[in-house]
């Protein structure tokens, strides 16, 4: 389905789904509102494509460096895939290279790409230690994601609190001393 297609019925459908609801949308404030929902839910389902993933990951460097390299506080948004409510991420990677590394604004547009469509944190947070780990094949690679859960905030038990997940690979999963390093760096 064409882009102009899918936006057209999609309005119809958060126009029908509006009024369903009661709302009135001859009020001021509603007016656009089915346009915007509509270009929202497009943003959020946006999706990878493998071959944007292979472009920002395309261009390495070789570099003699074996010490840590660490991008830290990636924020991005991402869509709980079961209440399609917006999750705010918080995303720090490191990975120790083996004679060849990326630039570093490419690892936050790596995770800002992976996010955008409904997912679960867990399969996000794999996602990125996996584009890595192929790409890079680092000695180690660490991804820590930490998410605001619409779904946990503003319905179900309604509390704002954290959820945290890693993918520890190579050295930093199975050297205790590497790991340590990492985890006090990100602190």
């Amino acid at each position: 389905m064409k882009l102009k297609e899918k936006q057209e019925k999609l309005e119809r459908i958060i126009n029908s789904l509006l009024l369903t609801l009661g709302v009135n949308l001859d009020d001021a404030n509603f007016k656009d509102t089915p346009n915007r929902v509509t270009r929202m839910f497009l943003h959020f389902f946006r999706g990878k494509d493998d071959a944007d993933i292979e472009k920002i990951m395309g261009k390495v460097f070789p570099s003699k460096n074996d010490q840590m390299v660490i991008v830290k506080d990636i924020e991005c948004f991402g869509m709980c895939p079961h209440h399609l409510v917006p999750i705010v991420y918080s995303v720090t990677i490191g990975y120790v290279p083996q004679g060849q590394v990326i630039g570093l604004s490419k690892l936050a547009r790596l995770a800002i790409a992976l996010s955008s469509y409904p997912k679960l944190q867990e399969d996000f947070t794999t996602e990125i230690a996996d584009a890595i780990q192929h790409k890079l094949m680092p000695q180690g690679v660490m991804v820590v994601v930490k998410g605001n859960h619409g779904c946990m905030k503003y319905r179900g038990v309604e509390m704002d609190s954290e959820t945290i997940t890693s993918d520890c690979r190579g050295v930093l999963r199975d050297e205790p001393e590497a790991r340590m390093e990492f985890l006090e760096l990100i602190r």
